[in-house]
């Protein structure tokens, strides 16, 4: 009834997934890459995006925020990587906050000023806390692979249509292998839910499993591209499609 009353529309054009074959070789080019295909252009660049803070940041830094000129609505995620990084203390030392969750309840962050043999791609800190008792980790990924862990993420957050399954079996994924292809990254916030990324033409998963159960968790663009996911037989606490 409600397909009678609200019909899938055709699917036009998707972003597709060229990307991901730069993540390991190259991955500030593949940030720009998913960035300018996932999110369209909007007029005029936005040059007060280029003005980030002190000093040179890192190339993968000083990248993104170029990019976040011409495509802006990466600035309009809940918790957007920040237009001006503050300088700040921690307990591995100065460091430069790039990113902020929540109100500030968490932050990540770099070595600041850059120095040492990681100063081009350098480790990034999580930070639990950082006002009242904080508490630090460094993350799997550098900087620059870390972006493209935190950019696909709040754009999956931030898609227009999203799913995600209830916990089902992990031999229940099995159907999908043959659609999504992964991403070469590290388990995201492993202390938490460690997803790792997946990927189609126009679709952005990720997939939590431990040995037995699993999650799945899907953004899309258009509706149309979340529909063939029916045909897996999933138990859907969400399904826009």
């Amino acid at each position: 009834m409600l397909d009678a009353v609200r019909p899938v529309p055709a699917l036009g054009p998707v972003p597709g997934v060229g990307w991901v074959d730069d993540v390991v070789g190259d991955p500030v080019r593949a940030l720009e890459s998913f960035v300018v295909g996932w999110f369209p252009a909007e007029g005029e660049a936005d040059e007060a995006g280029s003005a980030v803070g002190p000093g040179d940041l890192p190339e993968a830094l000083a990248s993104f925020h170029r990019v976040t000129g011409v495509r802006p609505a990466i600035h309009r995620f809940h918790d957007p990587v920040l237009k001006r990084p503050e300088r700040a203390a921690g307990p591995f030392g100065d460091r430069l906050v790039f990113a902020e969750w929540s109100e500030g309840s968490m932050d990540w962050s770099i070595p600041w000023p850059p120095g040492g043999g990681g100063a081009a791609d350098p480790l990034v800190w999580h930070t639990d806390d950082p006002r009242e008792a904080p508490e630090a980790i460094v993350e799997r990924e550098p900087l620059s692979r870390f972006l493209l862990q935190f950019t696909p993420f709040g754009a999956l957050l931030a898609a227009p249509y999203k799913a995600a399954t209830f916990c089902m079996p992990v031999a229940s994924l099995d159907g999908l292998w043959s659609v999504l292809r992964p991403v070469p990254l590290s388990p995201f916030l492993p202390t938490y839910t460690a997803d790792r990324f997946f990927v189609a033409p126009g679709l952005l998963a990720v997939i939590g499993a431990d040995e037995g159960e699993a999650t799945a968790c899907f953004g899309a663009l258009h509706r149309g591209t979340l529909t063939p996911l029916l045909v897996h037989g999933f138990r859907w606490s969400r399904f826009d499609g």
